[in-house]
């Protein structure tokens, strides 16, 4: 039996002689090996840190700025009044932007982002971390003004605009300069005197249009990876949350200046459709909208006129798969978190819960149970469960589609019209229908509210054809213990992101990628691809060796009448299949340099 010390060296040893190549000593030795072993493990750490202190770039420090009036600040287009959803009071009143104040918040986003571009990437880690640091500090008012501008309960604006802002944040800080290093690729050996490498170069302005489900969150998340990746931001946000903006706005500018940066690099434009297509058709260099799908198709359409690439985050109707062999507590707990966080109002929300039959009329019936032992109410006002929807039109849509469902055949087992409790603000209740089917309206449409539409299964193949029978393709999450079976059933799904027993978590591990497919858009954010859609890729050819590789004869113009033969030859060297057929080839082509030595100098 090897003794634990012994043991333990023998551990450490063979990871080193993995990782680093060289072995420090074997289990076999003793406590004076050990010794040994410590000491160049210390050793090395401290020529590790001693490496990074000399290698790293130093950071310019520059004197601070003064904060100054945002130009998104300045507009003088119709007003826009600020109503809390929960209590239906107002907050005040914000001016939208016209279409040529939108043009002079791009002219200053260009001087601002000019300046930016040329800033290293420890400039921009530090201005990130500074953003932590804001929302850390300034955690309950941001919180607050959040609850203000959505109706969501202070746990749903904390978890949803806080804590998943400050790990979209550290991620970058962390990882986002690995994503846009530059990248060496492989050269043909026709190119072997020639060096080719990728980087990635900022675009220049991003125009982002965002909804107003998570005010906060989707201004930073998107804003920062834009600017880490050199460059500036103009941010619209929603006409229905525009108050959470001034205090918003105010800490971004305030980080931005404290650090010597031009605080015109994030600009937050309020301001209704009109100033959304403004955004789109004034020149910035890319556009990401995150929307429904009517309004995604016109923001392309006016994108084409200028080209403007886009990235399109739209609706979904996301499937939830509950299979028989799970624990049902466990699933509950699931189906609830998929269905009502933040009232539904999400563009992953599961809004088609999947129930195999043999669980099925049991599932239901408890599910209904646990939403109606929920509380809703303003959250200011108290600790609930449920808050406010946010938008009154939605909530009308919400309202209608549970009626019609009901009128087709669906089963209300919960909820299913306006709390009656509180008629000053946009509050839906909780709602659970069974017997949903594949011919009704909600289960086609999305519904962007607190519904669960339970769909009966027995069959796979009856499964996935209704799991891929909509027009959306954002997300699914596969509840069952068969994990080969999760898999296997999520390969066939029209979906860009897949959650195994799990729902949502996908958007905390920052570094995957979001998006869909079909009508829920195309590009991807978050990840590696998502901040190397904010860049411009530049591909970079020079010669390896610091010498000037000559053109020879055998391409320059005019053509020699024996170069054809002899660039054949080539072709069949290369690429012609078969041993022989290459011999042949390069005898051939050794004949014909023989008798045009010339061709080659």
């Amino acid at each position: 039996m090897i003794d634990d010390h012994k043991f333990a060296v023998f551990t450490i040893d063979t990871y080193i002689s993995n990782k680093v190549g060289i072995t420090l000593t074997s289990y076999t030795g003793g406590v004076e090996n050990a010794s040994l072993l410590l000491t160049a493990l210390v050793g090395l750490i401290v020529l590790v840190v001693l490496y990074r202190l000399v290698s790293s770039p130093k950071v310019v420090k520059r004197p601070a700025r003064e904060v100054g009036v945002s130009p998104a600040s300045k507009g003088t287009g119709a007003k826009i009044d600020c109503v809390n959803p929960a209590t239906g009071k107002s907050m005040g009143v914000v001016n939208a932007l016209k279409p040529e104040e939108v043009k002079k918040c791009l002219e200053a986003a260009r001087v601002a982002q000019a300046e930016w571009a040329t800033t290293s990437y420890q400039e921009r880690k530090q201005v990130l971390q500074d953003f932590i640091d804001m929302f850390i500090k300034n955690e309950t008012e941001i919180v607050e003004s959040s609850m203000r501008d959505t109706g969501k309960t202070r746990f749903e604006a904390t978890l949803g605009e806080v804590l998943t802002s400050c790990e979209k944040l550290r991620y970058l800080v962390n990882f986002g300069e690995d994503a846009l290093k530059t990248q060496y690729r492989r050269v043909p050996m026709l190119m072997g005197t020639k060096s080719a490498r990728l980087e990635y170069h900022p675009m220049g302005v991003i125009g982002i249009i965002i909804p107003w489900n998570y005010p906060v969150h989707s201004i930073i998340s998107a804003a920062a990876a834009a600017i880490f990746a050199g460059n500036a931001a103009l941010v619209k946000v929603s006409e229905w949350s525009t108050h959470s903006k001034i205090l918003f706005e105010e800490l971004v500018r305030e980080v931005l200046a404290r650090r010597g940066h031009n605080p015109n690099l994030i600009q937050l434009l309020p301001g209704m459709g009109e100033t959304g297509e403004a955004l789109v058709r004034s020149g910035v260099d890319k556009v990401l909208f995150i929307g429904s799908p009517g309004t995604g198709k016109r923001v392309m359409k006016a994108a084409s006129d200028n080209l403007t690439p886009v990235i399109l985050e739209l609706g979904g109707k996301d499937p939830m798969i509950v299979y028989d062999d799970i624990d049902m507590d466990w699933a509950l707990a699931i189906v609830q978190r998929g269905c009502f966080i933040n009232l539904g109002q999400n563009c992953i929300s599961s809004e088609r819960v999947f129930v195999h039959d043999n669980i099925y009329d049991k599932f239901a019936k408890a599910l209904a149970e646990k939403i109606n032992s929920c509380t809703q109410g303003p959250p200011e006002e108290g600790q609930f469960d449920f808050g406010s929807m946010t938008m009154p039109a939605q909530v009308d849509k919400v309202e209608h589609l549970v009626n019609t469902a009901v009128k087709e055949g669906a089963k209300l087992m919960a909820g299913g019209k306006r709390n009656p409790l509180y008629s000053k603000g946009h509050f839906f209740m909780p709602t659970v229908l069974a017997n949903v089917t594949e011919k009704m309206t909600i289960f086609n449409e999305e519904t962007f509210g607190p519904v669960a539409s339970l769909v009966r299964f027995s069959s796979e193949e009856d499964l996935v054809r209704m799991a891929n029978g909509t027009v959306f393709g954002l997300g699914c999450s596969i509840l069952t213990s068969d994990l080969a079976r999760a898999e296997r059933i999520g390969r066939r799904i029209s979906t860009g992101m897949l959650t195994i027993n799990d729902y949502g978590a996908s958007y905390l591990i920052q570094d995957l990628p979001f998006g869909g497919c079909k009508e829920s858009g195309f590009g991807r954010f978050n990840g590696p691809e998502g901040l190397r859609g904010f860049a411009r890729e530049v591909s970079i050819l020079t010669d390896k060796f610091p010498i000037r590789t000559p053109v020879p004869r055998l391409i320059r113009y005019p053509i020699d009448p024996a170069a054809v033969g002899i660039i054949r030859q080539v072709l069949f060297m290369i690429y012609q299949r078969g041993f022989f057929n290459k011999i042949k080839a390069t005898i051939s082509f050794t004949s014909k340099v023989i008798r045009n030595p010339k061709l080659l100098l």
